[in-house]
This record gives C-alpha cells, sequence and structure tokens, in this order.
C-alpha cells in the first residue's frame, strides 16, 4: 500500500515531464518543414508562409538591387497596374521558379516584371536568425505612371 501512493506522485510527476519536453520545441515553435527542390527551384527550401515559426527576417530587394524599368510602350500608353509574382528566393537571393501569379492587365507590364526577376537580387529569409531558401514567396511590382 505504501508502495501505491508513493509511486502515483512520481508516475504523475514523470508523465508531466513527458508532457512539458514534448511542447519544447524552442523559442520560435515547431521547426518549419524543409522540401526538396524540382527542377527550378533551390536544392532544399521552406514553403513561404507568412506566419512561418521562428521568422525573423522575410525576404526584401537587397538595397544594391536595380528596380524594374519602366517600358517604354507603357509610359506612352499611360498604362498602369500591379504585378504578383510568386517565386523561390534562393539563399544567394536570387529569384527562380517564378509565375505571374495575379497580372496588372497587361502583357507589357507583367512581361517587364518576369524580366526584372531574373535579375534581381533580394535578401533571403531569416529564420531564427538563420538563412533560408523559400519557395511560394508572392510580392506585388506596382507600375504607375507620374504625372
Amino acid at each position: 500500500m505504501y508502495e501505491a501512493k508513493v509511486m502515483r506522485p512520481v508516475a504523475a510527476g514523470l508523465i508531466a515531464s513527458f508532457i512539458l519536453c514534448g511542447c519544447a520545441t524552442g523559442a520560435g515553435g515547431p521547426e518549419p518543414a524543409i522540401e526538396a527542390g524540382g527542377p527550378g527551384k533551390p536544392q532544399f527550401f521552406v514553403q513561404w508562409k507568412a506566419d512561418l515559426p521562428g521568422l525573423t527576417r522575410r525576404p526584401s530587394l537587397a538595397k544594391d538591387s536595380a528596380l524594374p524599368e519602366y517600358p517604354a510602350a507603357a509610359v506612352r500608353d499611360e498604362i498602369s497596374g500591379v504585378t504578383t509574382l510568386e517565386t523561390c528566393v534562393t539563399l544567394d537571393g536570387r529569384l527562380t521558379d517564378f509565375r505571374v501569379a495575379r497580372t496588372s492587365g497587361s502583357a507589357v507590364l507583367d512581361d517587364a516584371t518576369v524580366t526584372w526577376a531574373k535579375t534581381a537580387k533580394f535578401q533571403p529569409a531569416e529564420i531564427n536568425g538563420e538563412a533560408f531558401a523559400v519557395c511560394g514567396y508572392r510580392f506585388d511590382q506596382e507600375w504607375r505612371v507620374a504625372n
């Protein structure tokens, strides 16, 4: 009878310890799933979500990267719009595997965005302070004719 009373608190303490250990996954929550790349994608990457666990920096245009050049035909015809690209951002900041996720309504502006994306330089995403390649990242390129 004495053993049963002593063992219950010990067993309860062990169970509580196992439960707490199972929840301790670091300050940023669970680690994001790392996927293997396919054609056009980085060798290893994390699928982009705005609420990635441990996200410490979103991909962003590098300060030394040139902005896209407004197509002369679009300026002449005063065509404006927003092109949304979905892309992978590699560890070295290159954009790969990109596609137009939402058109601006102008093939000229969409083509200019894709052409620019081939040479653009980004800062990669960081998860818990470590650079990661991400795929599925979307960003908007706004085209507006200045009056």
